[in-house]
Formats: C-alpha cells, sequence, structure tokens
C-alpha cells in the first residue's frame, strides 16, 4: 500500500490528550516558525517582520467510550490491534500526472518512555532540529509513542515529562523504516569527561550538554553528570574560543560499568567566515544561508556520521542583509557548502575552505529568480497577515534535486526542509504575497493559504509557467468522518490497541456486543490493518466521507478468550470476575 501523507502546513501530528476520555488531538502542522511578511510591489518597505503563528486544532479523533462501571472483566488475553493510517486527505488536489501530495514523509519513530519506576509514563518527545522540527508526539498512559509520516534524515529530539531527567537525542530516519527509540530513567548512570585544546591543554569554562543536562568544565577542564539515562545520547560542547563540537556517545545504566577514565573531547580554533551581498535583488528581508559540510560523498554512511562533529543546525539559518558584510565566528576548519536563499532571487552554491587565522571572504552574488505571487481574499476583501504555502509534492525529491545529492546526503547533517521544497510566508496589508517559484526542482507544487485565525483556508495546484495566483479562503471543516468496525458475536470485553499512523491512543477495553467507533477523522483514504496477537485478520483501503461500516470477522479465540493456564504461562493473573 503506497504511503502518502497530508502537506506540511496542514499535516496531522497525534498528540494523545493528558486526561482519560480525551484519547489524542489531530492536530495541524505546528511548525511555529518564523515568517516573513512579503510583497512583489516595488512599493512596499524592504524590511522583514517576524512572525510567530498561533497552533490551529483539528477536532480530536473520539473513540467512543463509555462509563468504567459499564466495562466488564474479559479473558481475552491479547489486544485487537487496530492501525490506521491516511493515506490522502480528501480535501487535496488529485493529479494522475505527479506523486500525492505528502509523498516522501513516510519514516517512522517509535518507542517506549519509561520513569524511574520502570513503568510508562506520560511524556512528550519534541523535534527541535532537522527537517521534522515542529513535530510533537505523546505517549499514551503505557509510555508507548510513535509517527509513521515523518521526513528522512537527521533529527533533534527532546523528551520531557513529570518526574524524568529528560533527554536529547539525535535519531536517524530513513524513507519506509521504522526506528526504535526506548528510553528509561530507571537506572540512570553517571558520565564524567575531560575538555581540551589541541595541545591538550585542559578549557576551563566550557559548557558541556549530557542528554540536555548542562554543566561546565572546572579549571582542570574536568566535567561530571551524576544521572544520564542509558543509551546513545548526544553530548554537544560549546566555548567562545573555540568550534563547537557534538558527538555521540553510549551510556550504561547505574548497574553496568560505564568508562573508568570518562570522555575526553578536543575542541579546536574556530575560523571566520565574512559574506557581503554584491547585489540587493529580490526580498524584502534578509538572505538567509544554510551552511552544510562540504564533503560528502558516496563514501559508507556510517563513516560521513561519524566525521560530522560540527553543530551545523544549531547556526542555520544565518541572516545576511546588504551593507556591511555579516561576519560567522566559530566555524569548524574544513570545507563548506553555502546556500543562499531569498523570495526573488537565486545565488550559486558557493564552496569555500576555511583555514584557521584566515577569514574567508565571500562575495554573494544574487540574481533575478521566477516567482509567484497573487493576493490572498476572503468575502472580497484583501487578507492581511494569512499564512502562503508553497511545496512540492514530494518535499524530499525536491531537496535531493535542488542538491543533486543522493539520499545519502540527508544524514551528514542536521538540516532542515530547504526552500525548493516548501516555503512560507505571510500577506501584506493588501493581501498580497510573494514567493520563489523553484519549477526547476518540481514544475507542479502544491499552493495553499490560511487565515490568520487558522478556521478559513484555500489552496490549489500550480503548474510551471503560472506566475500570478490569487486565492480566496473559505470557512472549512475538516474531521467530520467516522469509522465503525462491525464485530458481531462479541459476548465479553475486547481489549483494543489503536494506533492512528503511528501514534497509539490509550489501551481499553471495548464492552460486549459494542461496535469499534472512531469519531473526527480527516475524509479520504485511509489504510487499515487489524491484528490478534500476531495474526492479521484484516487489511484494506478504506475511503471516509461521513460515517463509514467496515466488518470485521474475528477469530474464535479473540470471542472466547483463553483460559487461566495461558493466562499464568503469560505472567498475567486470570480474571477471577470474569463471569464465564
Amino acid at each position: 500500500m503506497a504511503r502518502t501523507t497530508r502537506p506540511l502546513l496542514f499535516s496531522i501530528a497525534l498528540a494523545l490528550g493528558v486526561g482519560g476520555g480525551v484519547a489524542a488531538l489531530l492536530q495541524l502542522e505546528g511548525r511555529r516558525g518564523v515568517t516573513e511578511v512579503a510583497s512583489p510591489g516595488p512599493d512596499m518597505p524592504r524590511a522583514t517582520e517576524r512572525v510567530e503563528q498561533p497552533e490551529t486544532l483539528l477536532p480530536p479523533p473520539q473513540p467512543i467510550r463509555y462509563d468504567d462501571s459499564e466495562l466488564l472483566a474479559t479473558t481475552v488475553l491479547w489486544p485487537l490491534r487496530v492501525e490506521l493510517d491516511l493515506v490522502e486527505a480528501s480535501y487535496l488536489p488529485r493529479d494522475d500526472s505527479m506523486v500525492p501530495i505528502g509523498s516522501g514523509s513516510s519514516a517512522a519513530l517509535a518507542g517506549h518512555i519509561l520513569g524511574a519506576d520502570e513503568k510508562g509514563l506520560r511524556a512528550t518527545v519534541r523535534f527541535v532540529a532537522g527537517p521534522n522540527a515542529g513535530r510533537v508526539l505523546s505517549t499514551d498512559v503505557t509510555g508507548k509513542f510513535g509517527a509513521t509520516d515523518l521526513f528522512p534524515g537527521l533529527s533533534i529530539v527532546e523528551v520531557s515529562g513529570p518526574g524524568i531527567l529528560g533527554s536529547r537525542r539525535e535519531v536517524r530516519l530513513r524513507q519506509g523504516k521504522e526506528l526504535p527509540l526506548n528510553i528509561s530513567y530507571g537506572a540512570p548512570g553517571p558520565v564524567s569527561g575531560h575538555v581540551q585544546d589541541e595541545q591538550g591543554e585542559p578549557i576551563e569554562g566550557a559548557n558541556v550538554s549530557v542528554d540536555g543536562i548542562r554543566v561546565s568544565t572546572g579549571i582542570d577542564g574536568e566535567f561530571f553528570v551524576s544521572h544520564v539515562a542509558a543509551g546513545q545520547v548526544l553530548v554537544e560542547v560549546d566555548h567562545p574560543d573555540f568550534a563547537s563540537y557534538q558527538e555521540l556517545v553510549h551510556v550504561a545504566g547505574a548497574f553496568l560499568r560505564n568508562r573508568k577514565d570518562g570522555l575526553t573531547f578536543t575542541l579546536r580554533k574556530g575560523c571566520t567566515l565574512r559574506v557581503a551581498l554584491t547585489s540587493n535583488v529580490g526580498g524584502p528581508g534578509p538572505v538567509r544561508l544554510l551552511l552544510l559540510p562540504g564533503q560528502a560523498t558516496r563514501r559508507p554512511i556510517e563513516e560521513a556520521y561519524r566525521n560530522m562533529r560540527y553543530p551545523y543546525h544549531r547556526l542555520n539559518p544565518v541572516e545576511v542583509w546588504p551593507g556591511a558584510p555579516t561576519e560567522i565566528h566559530g566555524l569548524p576548519a574544513e570545507v563548506l557548502q553555502v546556500h543562499a536563499f531569498r523570495s526573488g532571487a537565486e545565488a550559486k552554491l558557493s564552496v569555500v575552505n576555511l583555514r584557521v587565522g584566515q577569514p574567508y571572504d565571500l562575495k554573494l552574488h544574487l540574481s533575478p529568480a521566477p516567482v509567484l505571487h497573487g493576493v490572498v481574499t476572503q468575502d472580497g476583501e484583501p487578507v492581511e497577515g494569512a499564512r502562503v504555502v508553497l511545496e512540492a509534492p514530494d518535499a524530499v525529491r525536491a531537496t535531493l534535486a535542488y542538491l543533486r545529492q543522493g539520499s545519502y546526503f540527508l544524514e551528514t547533517a542536521v538540516m532542515p526542509v530547504f526552500p525548493p521544497a516548501r516555503q512560507e510566508t505571510l500577506t501584506d496589508e493588501r493581501g498580497r504575497y510573494v514567493l520563489s517559484a523553484y519549477e526547476a526542482e518540481s514544475a507542479t507544487r502544491y499552493l495553499e493559504a490560511r487565515g490568520p485565525d487558522g478556521a478559513s483556508w484555500a489552496g490549489r495546484l500550480v503548474r510551471s509557467g503560472e506566475e500570478k495566483v490569487d486565492l480566496a479562503l473559505s470557512e472549512v471543516s475538516f474531521g467530520d468522518s467516522e469509522l465503525v468496525l462491525d464485530m458481531p458475536e462479541r459476548w465479553q470485553g475486547l481489549p483494543l490497541e489503536v494506533l492512528i499512523d503511528g501514534a497509539p491512543l490509550d489501551p481499553w477495553i471495548l464492552p460486549p456486543n459494542e461496535d469499534f467507533r472512531l469519531e473526527n477523522l480527516i475524509g479520504g483514504r485511509w489504510g487499515l490493518r487489524v491484528s490478534w496477537h500476531g495474526v492479521e485478520i484484516a487489511q484494506a483501503t478504506l475511503e471516509l466521507d461521513g460515517a463509514t461500516t467496515y466488518a470485521i470477522e474475528l477469530p474464535e479465540e479473540c470471542i472466547e478468550g483463553q483460559d487461566a493456564e495461558t493466562w499464568s504461562r503469560a505472567g498475567r493473573e486470570y480474571p477471577a470476575d470474569a463471569g464465564v
């Protein structure tokens, strides 16, 4: 079954509710990034207004629950697993000549977060850097979390929750693959180390972050963190006089032996890059630079991964304005790629070789580039502050086409989604917007706008050669579909395990003789998989439009349950009040 997703602006991120009655929230894409107010008119002031967009929530996908007093004990030992994945939303335009909108984001992440008592807990897994920045995943009551619609490449996630230390981890996501991320705070281990310069002299006052826990080195360059959750953790080291450094290290639990002599990190002197614009083309707003490693080849990705020592994601993007050169300090002494982006302008890729003590002067020449512009209105009136997004149907393919690289390049650094794949802006007081066209990377693109209140929307496909596209906002309603799974002949409670786009709802028991109902789903094409005790029962592609019923024939063991001996062999206590 082909796996596609919704576009970024209206993509769905599942975040489980903390209350027992609310199982999950379907959330409009929460990428609360900085956007720029832009317009094609020459009379506009040459400035960038930095605006943080409000998040807008879709109705929660709500399973029909019943009062706890109606729930009965059950002898069915294993839960019925229901997996529901959005393939394509019906509100999106379709075209047989292009891949479905949202193609390319099929990497998956799943795991458990366990507390100090080794039991699952409510926690948040937040993507803070990389192509999935802004996504927030939440655990269910058992500590389980997941998502199946993520962009491949390197991302940084931060884990937080009540009563836990928290973590900062790097995840390497790959297309069509699921990466496990399991973190337990039950037996944290200590981490000690030493920070030195290239001559082996200790560095005092270096900031060291171990799994998100920050400490500073003393006069002898030593640091110590007493409690760190076991696993592959991210260590980041900074000092104003040196280039920043990061490394993945393995931390054993408290009951295992960590390295006796501690860790040693060597900081090297940083380099300086001076960037000056030779032409003031495009805009308004600054030129945004993305700095990336410049020596990526088709060598084994593990080698490239081991050599990724500088945290470029903490620097990018760098803003450069017309006028005096912009100086960037503390860069690594290596070959860098410098990518420049500005609405209505383009620049050739710059490759620079930085050396310590030799500042590099980069003259950046911008030339005019094709633009897409238009006016956003509602009820015939221009809308100021509307959020406009232009993106390629397959953002991953468009990014790689722009970079002229293979998929391996996505694992050489933590990098965002590039503007040729997705860009956004806000309309001015006349409702105008302007964006770079980037037709070479994707001949057909998807354009959509959302009103400042988040309740109005407009969207359409943009073809190659189109330059002016106006959008008329209208009130929209998402989440108006319902799925009913008809499971006849049930006479006792049935444990359920439900995952929507990889995100789990809290487990519960479906009462006897009741159908499984899930409300507030987006209309469109969904993939359904139902299994019990590792055996697939049903698999189908469903078109949801309003209420849809799908019949499932359960195996006899899923209805009749298991005997006391089977429960005992599974390490579970047989329910005495099962009523059988």
